[in-house]
Protein backbone atom coordinates (compact mmCIF):
# COMPACT_ATOMS: atom_id res chain seq x y z
CA UNK A 1 0.00 0.00 0.00
CA UNK A 2 2.78 2.40 0.94
CA UNK A 3 4.55 1.69 -2.34
CA UNK A 4 1.41 2.43 -4.34
CA UNK A 5 0.96 5.78 -2.55
CA UNK A 6 4.50 6.79 -3.43
CA UNK A 7 3.97 5.79 -7.03
CA UNK A 8 0.81 7.92 -7.06
CA UNK A 9 2.90 11.00 -6.28
CA UNK A 10 2.58 11.26 -2.50
CA UNK A 11 6.32 11.43 -1.78
CA UNK A 12 7.30 13.58 1.15
CA UNK A 13 9.43 16.68 0.58
CA UNK A 14 12.52 14.92 1.93
CA UNK A 15 12.02 12.00 -0.44
CA UNK A 16 11.57 14.30 -3.45
CA UNK A 17 14.63 16.33 -2.46
CA UNK A 18 16.71 13.20 -2.07
CA UNK A 19 15.56 11.98 -5.48
CA UNK A 20 16.58 15.31 -7.06
CA UNK A 21 19.99 15.06 -5.44
CA UNK A 22 20.37 11.47 -6.59
CA UNK A 23 19.10 11.95 -10.16
CA UNK A 24 20.75 15.37 -10.66
CA UNK A 25 18.31 16.15 -13.45
CA UNK A 26 18.43 19.58 -15.04
CA UNK A 27 14.64 19.92 -15.11
CA UNK A 28 14.34 19.35 -18.86
CA UNK A 29 12.70 15.93 -18.98
CA UNK A 30 10.38 13.68 -17.05
CA UNK A 31 12.04 11.86 -14.20
CA UNK A 32 14.21 14.81 -13.19
CA UNK A 33 11.90 15.50 -10.26
CA UNK A 34 11.26 19.11 -11.27
CA UNK A 35 10.71 21.27 -14.36
CA UNK A 36 12.96 24.20 -15.21
CA UNK A 37 11.17 27.49 -15.94
CA UNK A 38 12.21 30.61 -17.86
CA UNK A 39 12.82 32.37 -14.54
CA UNK A 40 15.12 29.54 -13.46
CA UNK A 41 17.09 29.84 -16.69
CA UNK A 42 17.35 33.60 -16.27
CA UNK A 43 18.79 33.15 -12.79
CA UNK A 44 21.38 30.68 -14.09
CA UNK A 45 22.46 33.20 -16.75
CA UNK A 46 22.63 36.10 -14.30
CA UNK A 47 24.45 34.11 -11.62
CA UNK A 48 27.02 33.03 -14.23
CA UNK A 49 27.50 36.51 -15.70
CA UNK A 50 27.63 38.42 -12.41
CA UNK A 51 29.40 35.63 -10.44
CA UNK A 52 27.27 35.89 -7.27
CA UNK A 53 23.79 37.13 -6.37
CA UNK A 54 21.95 37.58 -3.10
CA UNK A 55 18.57 35.92 -2.72
CA UNK A 56 17.06 39.43 -2.70
CA UNK A 57 18.70 40.25 -6.05
CA UNK A 58 17.61 36.92 -7.54
CA UNK A 59 14.02 37.47 -6.41
CA UNK A 60 13.92 41.02 -7.81
CA UNK A 61 15.41 40.06 -11.19
CA UNK A 62 13.59 36.78 -11.78
CA UNK A 63 10.47 36.51 -9.61
CA UNK A 64 9.12 40.04 -9.27
CA UNK A 65 10.57 40.46 -5.79
CA UNK A 66 8.91 37.33 -4.35
CA UNK A 67 11.54 36.07 -1.90
CA UNK A 68 9.82 32.78 -1.08
CA UNK A 69 9.44 31.91 -4.75
CA UNK A 70 13.16 32.59 -5.25
CA UNK A 71 14.04 30.56 -2.17
CA UNK A 72 12.08 27.54 -3.45
CA UNK A 73 13.52 27.62 -6.96
CA UNK A 74 17.08 28.13 -5.67
CA UNK A 75 16.62 25.10 -3.43
CA UNK A 76 15.46 22.99 -6.40
CA UNK A 77 18.41 24.05 -8.56
CA UNK A 78 20.89 23.49 -5.72
CA UNK A 79 19.53 19.96 -5.20
CA UNK A 80 19.84 19.38 -8.96
CA UNK A 81 23.50 20.42 -8.89
CA UNK A 82 23.09 23.64 -10.90
CA UNK A 83 23.65 26.18 -8.14
CA UNK A 84 25.79 26.58 -5.07
CA UNK A 85 24.16 28.44 -2.19
CA UNK A 86 25.66 29.71 1.04
CA UNK A 87 24.46 31.66 4.06
CA UNK A 88 27.80 31.91 5.83
CA UNK A 89 28.02 35.71 5.59
CA UNK A 90 25.38 37.07 7.95
CA UNK A 91 24.88 40.53 6.43
CA UNK A 92 24.47 39.12 2.90
CA UNK A 93 21.95 36.42 3.74
CA UNK A 94 21.76 33.53 1.25
CA UNK A 95 23.94 34.01 -1.83
CA UNK A 96 24.09 31.85 -4.97
CA UNK A 97 26.48 31.16 -7.83
CA UNK A 98 26.48 28.53 -10.56
CA UNK A 99 28.24 25.19 -10.58
CA UNK A 100 30.13 24.20 -13.71
CA UNK A 101 27.07 22.21 -14.75
CA UNK A 102 24.82 25.17 -14.06
CA UNK A 103 27.06 27.45 -16.12
CA UNK A 104 26.85 25.03 -19.05
CA UNK A 105 23.06 24.95 -18.81
CA UNK A 106 23.03 28.78 -18.66
CA UNK A 107 24.50 28.85 -22.18
CA UNK A 108 26.43 32.10 -21.79
CA UNK A 109 29.71 30.64 -23.00
CA UNK A 110 31.28 31.42 -19.61
CA UNK A 111 32.68 28.89 -17.17
CA UNK A 112 31.47 28.68 -13.59
CA UNK A 113 32.61 31.61 -11.44
CA UNK A 114 34.99 31.18 -8.54
CA UNK A 115 33.31 30.92 -5.13
CA UNK A 116 32.84 34.33 -3.49
CA UNK A 117 35.66 35.29 -1.17
CA UNK A 118 36.86 38.48 0.44
CA UNK A 119 35.63 40.54 -2.54
CA UNK A 120 32.03 39.41 -1.97
CA UNK A 121 30.86 42.93 -1.10
CA UNK A 122 32.21 44.42 -4.33
CA UNK A 123 30.93 41.49 -6.39
CA UNK A 124 27.39 41.91 -5.04
CA UNK A 125 27.48 45.71 -5.44
CA UNK A 126 28.41 45.26 -9.12
CA UNK A 127 25.54 42.84 -9.58
CA UNK A 128 23.14 45.30 -7.96
CA UNK A 129 24.18 48.10 -10.31
CA UNK A 130 24.18 45.91 -13.41
CA UNK A 131 20.81 44.32 -12.69
CA UNK A 132 19.22 47.73 -12.21
CA UNK A 133 20.65 48.94 -15.52
CA UNK A 134 19.29 45.85 -17.26
CA UNK A 135 15.89 46.32 -15.61
CA UNK A 136 15.89 49.83 -17.14
CA UNK A 137 16.40 48.35 -20.61
CA UNK A 138 20.15 48.92 -20.96
CA UNK A 139 22.58 46.40 -22.44
CA UNK A 140 25.20 45.47 -19.86
CA UNK A 141 28.43 43.53 -20.33
CA UNK A 142 29.93 42.24 -17.10
CA UNK A 143 33.65 42.06 -16.47
CA UNK A 144 33.50 38.30 -17.08
CA UNK A 145 31.92 38.91 -20.49
CA UNK A 146 34.42 41.67 -21.29
CA UNK A 147 37.38 39.43 -20.47
CA UNK A 148 35.91 36.57 -22.49
CA UNK A 149 35.34 38.79 -25.54
CA UNK A 150 38.81 40.35 -25.34
CA UNK A 151 40.48 36.94 -25.02
CA UNK A 152 40.01 36.17 -28.74
CA UNK A 153 41.10 38.67 -31.36
CA UNK A 154 38.23 40.40 -33.12
CA UNK A 155 35.53 39.04 -30.80
CA UNK A 156 35.04 42.32 -28.93
CA UNK A 157 34.56 44.24 -32.19
CA UNK A 158 32.11 41.63 -33.48
CA UNK A 159 30.16 41.80 -30.22
CA UNK A 160 29.85 45.59 -30.37
CA UNK A 161 28.84 45.44 -34.03
CA UNK A 162 26.10 42.91 -33.17
CA UNK A 163 24.86 45.34 -30.52
CA UNK A 164 24.61 48.10 -33.17
CA UNK A 165 27.35 50.21 -31.60
CA UNK A 166 28.69 52.59 -34.28
CA UNK A 167 32.26 53.52 -35.05
CA UNK A 168 33.91 50.32 -33.80
CA UNK A 169 37.50 50.18 -35.09
CA UNK A 170 38.67 46.99 -36.79
CA UNK A 171 41.94 45.28 -35.93
CA UNK A 172 42.08 46.68 -32.41
CA UNK A 173 44.54 45.07 -30.01
CA UNK A 174 43.47 43.29 -26.85
CA UNK A 175 42.53 45.95 -24.36
CA UNK A 176 41.75 48.66 -26.91
CA UNK A 177 37.98 48.23 -27.10
CA UNK A 178 36.10 47.04 -24.04
CA UNK A 179 39.10 47.37 -21.74
CA UNK A 180 41.64 50.20 -21.75
CA UNK A 181 45.42 50.33 -21.73
CA UNK A 182 46.80 51.81 -18.52
CA UNK A 183 50.46 51.67 -19.49
CA UNK A 184 52.73 49.92 -21.94
CA UNK A 185 51.63 46.44 -20.86
CA UNK A 186 48.92 46.96 -18.26
CA UNK A 187 45.25 46.53 -19.16
CA UNK A 188 42.48 47.92 -16.97
CA UNK A 189 39.23 45.93 -17.01
CA UNK A 190 36.12 48.01 -16.28
CA UNK A 191 33.61 46.65 -13.81
CA UNK A 192 30.79 46.92 -16.36
CA UNK A 193 30.36 48.15 -19.92
CA UNK A 194 27.13 49.77 -21.09
CA UNK A 195 26.43 49.35 -24.80
CA UNK A 196 24.22 52.06 -26.28
CA UNK A 197 22.84 50.92 -29.66
CA UNK A 198 23.24 53.63 -32.28
CA UNK A 199 25.26 55.81 -29.89
CA UNK A 200 28.33 54.11 -28.50
CA UNK A 201 29.46 52.49 -25.31
CA UNK A 202 31.05 53.43 -22.01
CA UNK A 203 32.47 51.96 -18.84
CA UNK A 204 30.94 51.83 -15.37
CA UNK A 205 33.21 51.62 -12.33
CA UNK A 206 31.77 50.72 -8.93
CA UNK A 207 34.14 51.85 -6.18
CA UNK A 208 33.58 51.11 -2.50
CA UNK A 209 37.05 51.99 -1.21
CA UNK A 210 39.36 54.87 -2.18
CA UNK A 211 42.24 53.59 -4.31
CA UNK A 212 45.85 54.76 -3.85
CA UNK A 213 45.92 58.20 -5.44
CA UNK A 214 48.57 57.31 -8.02
CA UNK A 215 46.67 54.20 -9.10
CA UNK A 216 43.39 56.06 -9.56
CA UNK A 217 45.15 58.89 -11.42
CA UNK A 218 46.71 56.37 -13.81
CA UNK A 219 43.33 54.76 -14.55
CA UNK A 220 41.60 58.09 -15.12
CA UNK A 221 44.36 59.28 -17.43
CA UNK A 222 44.01 56.01 -19.37
CA UNK A 223 40.30 56.71 -19.88
CA UNK A 224 41.17 60.21 -21.03
CA UNK A 225 43.82 58.97 -23.47
CA UNK A 226 41.40 56.38 -24.87
CA UNK A 227 38.64 58.97 -25.24
CA UNK A 228 36.34 56.57 -23.40
CA UNK A 229 33.33 57.67 -21.37
CA UNK A 230 33.27 56.36 -17.82
CA UNK A 231 30.73 56.62 -15.02
CA UNK A 232 32.08 56.25 -11.49
CA UNK A 233 29.55 55.14 -8.89
CA UNK A 234 31.20 55.46 -5.50
CA UNK A 235 30.73 55.70 -1.79
CA UNK A 236 31.08 59.13 -0.20
CA UNK A 237 34.86 58.82 0.39
CA UNK A 238 35.40 57.76 -3.24
CA UNK A 239 33.29 60.61 -4.62
CA UNK A 240 35.33 63.10 -2.56
CA UNK A 241 38.59 61.54 -3.70
CA UNK A 242 37.64 61.92 -7.38
CA UNK A 243 35.72 65.21 -7.34
CA UNK A 244 37.52 66.97 -4.53
CA UNK A 245 35.99 68.68 -1.50
CA UNK A 246 35.37 72.00 0.11
CA UNK A 247 38.18 72.98 2.47
CA UNK A 248 38.45 75.81 5.01
CA UNK A 249 40.10 78.07 2.43
CA UNK A 250 38.28 76.97 -0.71
CA UNK A 251 37.90 74.00 -2.99
CA UNK A 252 40.48 71.19 -2.74
CA UNK A 253 40.81 69.45 -6.09
CA UNK A 254 40.54 65.67 -6.38
CA UNK A 255 42.11 63.09 -8.64
CA UNK A 256 39.64 63.90 -11.42
CA UNK A 257 41.12 67.38 -11.69
CA UNK A 258 44.67 66.01 -11.52
CA UNK A 259 43.89 63.66 -14.42
CA UNK A 260 42.47 66.51 -16.51
CA UNK A 261 38.93 65.12 -16.60
CA UNK A 262 37.33 67.68 -14.27
CA UNK A 263 37.68 71.46 -14.27
CA UNK A 264 39.82 72.86 -11.43
CA UNK A 265 37.97 74.22 -8.44
CA UNK A 266 34.67 72.50 -9.14
CA UNK A 267 32.90 69.30 -8.11
CA UNK A 268 30.45 68.89 -10.96
CA UNK A 269 31.90 67.47 -14.19
CA UNK A 270 30.77 68.97 -17.51
CA UNK A 271 27.65 67.28 -18.87
CA UNK A 272 29.43 66.33 -22.10
CA UNK A 273 32.68 65.26 -20.45
CA UNK A 274 34.22 61.80 -20.48
CA UNK A 275 33.95 61.43 -16.69
CA UNK A 276 30.75 61.38 -14.64
CA UNK A 277 30.74 60.76 -10.89
CA UNK A 278 27.67 59.86 -8.85
CA UNK A 279 26.94 58.46 -5.39
CA UNK A 280 26.43 54.71 -5.32
CA UNK A 281 22.80 53.70 -4.68
CA UNK A 282 21.91 50.05 -4.10
CA UNK A 283 18.53 48.30 -4.20
CA UNK A 284 19.29 45.39 -1.86
CA UNK A 285 18.79 46.90 1.64
CA UNK A 286 21.17 44.50 3.42
CA UNK A 287 23.86 45.17 0.83
CA UNK A 288 23.34 48.92 1.02
CA UNK A 289 23.69 48.82 4.81
CA UNK A 290 26.94 46.89 4.63
CA UNK A 291 28.38 49.26 2.01
CA UNK A 292 27.53 52.22 4.28
CA UNK A 293 29.31 50.55 7.21
CA UNK A 294 32.28 49.76 4.97
CA UNK A 295 32.55 53.35 3.72
CA UNK A 296 32.42 54.81 7.22
CA UNK A 297 35.95 53.49 7.82
CA UNK A 298 37.35 55.78 5.11
CA UNK A 299 35.46 59.03 5.61
CA UNK A 300 38.21 60.79 7.52
CA UNK A 301 40.95 59.49 5.24
CA UNK A 302 39.80 61.58 2.27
Amino acid sequence: METREKQAGTESYRERAERRRRVRGTGERRGDGWQRTEADELLLRLATRYSTLTLHQAAAACWGGRIEAARLRVRLMAEAGLLFRSAQVRWAGPVVWTTERGAQVAGTGLSAPHPPGERLLHRLALADVGLRQEANGHIVLTEREVRSAEAVGGTAAELLAELDVPGVPTGARRGDLLAIRAGVRAVHWPDLVLALPGRGYGAVEVELTPKPRATLRSILRAYRAAGRRVLYLGTEPVVRQIQGRQGPEGWIDGVGQEAGLLPPGAAAPPADGLLQVRPLRLADPALAGQVTRHASRYRRAT
